[in-house]
Order: structure tokens, then C-alpha cells, then sequence
């Protein structure tokens, strides 16, 4: 197989670019997009919760649970976000578009309304630790209606033990 100079892939969501160095090996250059849809569960506020995250790239799409325990339903929100954030810097992704249906959470995440609560604030906190890792981030409030599927995710990691993530991957 000949690999020329330099090989360019585009796709709809991922871009990779492998230039050859003057040392003759490959350089990787990155530029990873997804969209991350998040969301929380609560039975009962505070109550048994869970989290939920996807991240759509491409025609990948990886779901994921968590089992949260006994939390408020603003703070399983929260860790739907943080969940995916740490998802998504696991896979690599370079660029992040956040969708939540949490108001709350996406204006305090996007530094427009202030974190009052304490145990929310340490959340909000961990969100943009991890926001630290992605050349881009933005995040957008959508409708309920358009974040079902994080939705059944959350709902999902509710039957989970605390701390047990379980993910889904399909390709279409």
C-alpha cells in the first residue's frame, strides 16, 4: 500500500488529517465534533436517580447510564452533563455540543445564571474542569421533546447501582 504525502478524510462529523513529518512518520491532527445530549432522573426530589448522556458523531452513537443513588433532580442533571463530558474526552472528541433540557443547568454551565446552591456549585465547578479538556464547547437548552433519548437513558441508570455506568453503542 503506497501512503501518500499527505491523506485527507473528511466525514459529516470528524475531520482527520495525517500529514507526513520530514522524519517520514505520520503526524495525527484531530479535529473530533459530537453533540452531547444530557439529562438526570429523579424518583421523588430528592429521590432514586440516574443520569444519562449520548454522544451522536457521525453515524456513531454511544448511550449512556449511570445509577446515581438518592439525589435531587437538579443534581442528577448535572451529573448527566458530567457523565457525558467525561464520556466524550474518553472517545477522544475535540469539539462538544451540549443539548440538555435543563434550563437551569445550561444557562449555570454557560456562566449566565448564578449557582446559589453549594452542592450544585461543586457540580458546575466539575463541568467546567472537564470543559477544560475540548477546543470547543457550546451549550444549547432544547425542549424536552427533542431530548428523549438522554431522557430514557436517565430513567434507565435509575434501576442501576450508584456508580455502575452501563453504554450502549450502535452504528447506523
Amino acid at each position: 500500500m503506497i501512503i501518500p504525502k499527505m491523506a485527507l478524510l473528511i466525514s459529516v462529523a470528524n475531520l482527520l488529517f495525517h500529514p507526513k513529518l520530514a522524519n517520514g512518520k505520520l503526524a495525527l491532527f484531530s479535529l473530533r465534533y459530537c453533540t452531547l445530549e444530557f439529562d438526570g432522573a429523579s424518583s421523588g426530589n430528592p429521590g432514586k436517580s440516574g443520569a444519562g448522556a449520548v454522544l451522536r458523531s457521525g453515524n456513531e452513537v454511544h448511550r449512556f447510564s449511570r445509577g446515581l443513588g438518592t439525589q435531587t433532580n437538579n443534581s442528577a442533571e448535572y451529573q448527566g452533563l458530567i457523565l457525558g463530558l467525561k464520556e466524550a474526552n474518553n472517545k477522544g472528541y475535540d469539539h462538544v455540543e451540549i443539548r440538555g433540557d435543563s434550563k437551569l443547568v445550561c444557562e449555570q454551565f454557560a456562566g449566565k445564571w448564578k449557582v446559589n446552591n453549594p452542592n450544585l456549585r461543586d457540580l458546575r465547578n466539575e463541568t467546567l474542569d472537564l470543559k477544560d479538556n475540548f477546543k470547543s464547547v457550546t451549550v444549547e437548552h432544547v425542549p424536552r421533546a427533542s431530548n428523549r433519548e438522554a431522557d430514557a437513558q436517565a430513567s434507565w441508570g435509575k434501576n442501576l447501582e450508584a456508580g455502575q455506568v452501563q453504554e450502549d453503542y450502535y452504528y447506523y
